[in-house]
């Protein structure tokens, strides 16, 4: 299996979702962007500028110009392209697909950190308006993004931990088994 995770625009959620299902599916993780993965993920994560094309990986893409990045994509089973509700990084999630969608059609947008209704529902339209066939993943405001890269853990074994964290990520993890399970 090869999943990339790709969107121009920083801060959508690239890396958690990267190094969370490289985690709970036992796979390598490759990204061409600084960040904590080898240190998180140590023994199956590697940040290099050219990432290599193998089975059994996630790839965690700030850009695609980079060498190597466009055959990444074209092999890859889906592209997962995380998406904000903010302005800006919905014009960015449109230009990124716009690029993408030639490549490899097969692509899951996942949208993130919204915090009301009709913010998801907006976000979603938008990108509706011109990729009517994409499938969709919701995913509200949840601290889980950041505690799972604090404390190098998946979405998955976080929410595990206590009954506590089961409950507080209860909405967040239904949409990610979801996710996991569309993927699988």
């Amino acid at each position: 299996m090869i999943i990339s995770v790709i969107n121009k625009k920083g801060g959508v959620g690239k890396t958690a979702f990267s190094f969370s299902i490289a985690k709970d599916f036992g796979l390598f993780l490759q990204s061409n962007d600084n960040s904590l993965i080898e240190q998180l993920y140590q023994g199956k994560a590697k940040i290099s500028a050219y990432p290599k094309l193998i089975a059994n990986c996630v790839y965690d893409f700030g850009g695609f110009v980079q060498k190597g990045v466009l055959e990444i994509l074209k092999a890859s089973d889906v592209l997962l392209v995380p998406c904000t509700p903010l302005y800006n990084a919905i014009l960015r999630t449109l230009e990124s697909l716009q690029e993408l969608h030639p490549l490899n059609p097969n692509i899951f947008v996942l949208i993130t950190n919204w915090t009301s209704l009709p913010e998801k529902e907006q976000c979603a339209q938008k990108i509706q308006e011109k990729y009517k066939h994409l499938s969709f993943f919701y995913f509200k405001h949840s601290k889980i993004l950041e505690n799972s890269m604090q404390q190098g853990l998946s979405f998955t074994e976080l929410a595990s931990r206590s009954p506590l964290a089961k409950n507080a990520y209860k909405h967040f993890m239904n949409e990610y088994t979801r996710l996991l399970n569309t993927l699988s």
